[in-house]
């Protein structure tokens, strides 16, 4: 059974659309799920639903870090916990990031609402949905998700529309003695100077190039660095690398990030020559107490202009740059738009970052939505957000004149399907 219910509050367009978008298979453009059989181990109660995301609302909302800890301490007493978690959901409960847990107790558990009398029920209905087979009656059946793109879990690969992503840091960050090692065991041989580092990094790239079901890879180093990764001199890399090399305890952050630099665009060229995507996180980071200004999607030009056979995905929008990162899918034709988080970060950010993309940006470059959970049961509540998001952008364009409705069906089928499994390389029913 696939959900296409709607909100009352959308007009009859709307609505249609929205119904027609859900019943589109969809290609869930990023997630994090941990391998079924772990979701499976894990505590289910109320908070379970508030784990993923929602710790950072409640951070801005004034919880403090034992607070926290103890809304997730299954060896305290659910009322107590309750009691303590309820002033601070009624502080967040209207921020988008709640409201995909709220949608997941309406719809998937069958209960008008979280508050006192529903609580204790709330866990007992998500541990009674939680047996195995969970993935397959949520992703596909609830959601109809027909492909799934995953981040960096590869050790577990799961079911065979899982695609994934390979982590970019294992051949890009060099900062001590701890990396060459991890680098030397890769290339089964000492790596003693940068070229050794660029050899490990091919053979690796090569080999996840090989791997079933390994579409591309993703950088996150948007959490800990600027994305202004610069074109550094061979030389300059070089002379870096043989100090980090001769360092004992750690590299100096100045010649880290020289080798960083330079590694990140060999990079960008060997996922050009494996024909994987580059996939780049832009923008907001999870969590609180970011550097966001790192994390300008802007800063990532000199890498797209010096690899132009490179496909890169930008994750996220680059909210808050969300016309910023427009201008760089306009330039480049190898960029292209990733709505994953968007619609949990603000619907109404989505909805007007996608209607000026959708003006500026050709409709084969945006990809609609990506769950970006760890946490499969808000999967469901975020693509439905997401659906509904979607059908009222498309909707207002024929509204307004600018589309034919059969338009607004061919770009909703892009959005959703079509343009990432195409940019992916999956093939699909």
């Amino acid at each position: 059974m696939t959900d296409n219910n709607v909100p009352s509050g959308m007009d009859g367009l709307a609505s249609e659309l929205c119904e027609e978008i859900a019943a589109i298979p969809t290609v869930d453009a990023h997630e994090h799920l941990v391998p079924e059989a772990e979701a499976l181990g894990k505590p289910a109660d109320f908070y379970s639903l508030f784990e993923h995301y929602c710790p950072g609302d409640l951070v801005a909302a004034g919880a403090g870090e034992t607070e926290i800890k103890e809304f997730g301490d299954r060896n305290l007493p659910e009322a107590a916990r309750w009691e303590r978690f309820k002033p601070y959901l009624s502080r967040i409960r209207t921020g988008s990031y709640a409201c995909s847990a709220l949608i997941v107790v309406r719809d998937l558990l069958g209960l008008p609402g979280l508050d006192d009398g529903t609580y204790a029920e709330v866990g007992r209905r998500l541990r009674a949905l939680r047996q195995p087979g969970l993935y397959q009656r949520i992703l596909r059946e609830r959601c109809n998700i027909a492909a799934c793109i995953q981040c960096v879990q590869l050790k577990d690969m799961g079911p065979g529309y899982f695609h994934h992503l390979a982590p970019s840091e294992e051949v890009v960050d060099v900062a001590g003695p701890r990396d060459v090692k991890r680098l030397s065991e890769r290339l089964g041989r000492d790596v003693r100077s940068l070229d050794d580092a660029v050899e490990c990094m091919e053979k690796v790239v090569s080999e996840w190039a090989s791997t079933p079901r390994v579409v591309g890879i993703k950088s996150a180093h948007a959490y800990g660095c600027t994305l202004g990764f610069r074109k550094v001199e061979g030389s300059d890399a070089s002379a870096a690398f043989r100090r980090i090399l001769a360092s004992e305890a750690g590299a100096d952050p100045q010649d880290a990030g020289l080798v960083q630099d330079f590694l990140m665009f060999k990079l960008a060229a060997c996922a050009a020559s494996a024909d994987l995507a580059l996939v780049i996180h832009t923008g907001l980071q999870a969590g609180n107490y970011g550097r966001i200004t790192d994390a300008n999607p802007l800063l990532l030009q000199a890498l797209i202009e010096e690899n132009r056979g490179t496909r890169f995905d930008l994750f996220h929008g680059g909210t808050p740059w969300v016309r910023e990162i427009a201008v760089l899918a306009k330039y480049f034709p190898n960029v292209h738009l990733n709505m994953a988080w968007m619609h949990i970060i603000s619907p109404a950010q989505a909805r007007a970052a996608l209607s000026e993309w959708l003006d500026m940006v050709p409709n084969t470059k945006i990809f609609g939505f990506g769950g970006d959970y760890s946490i499969v049961e808000k999967v469901y509540g975020h693509l439905k957000m997401a659906r509904q998001d979607i059908a009222c952008v498309l909707a207002e364009k024929v509204r307004e004149g600018a589309w034919s409705r059969a338009e607004a069906s061919l770009v909703a089928r892009r959005l959703m399907r079509d343009n990432a499994a195409e940019f992916y390389r999956i093939s699909l029913p």
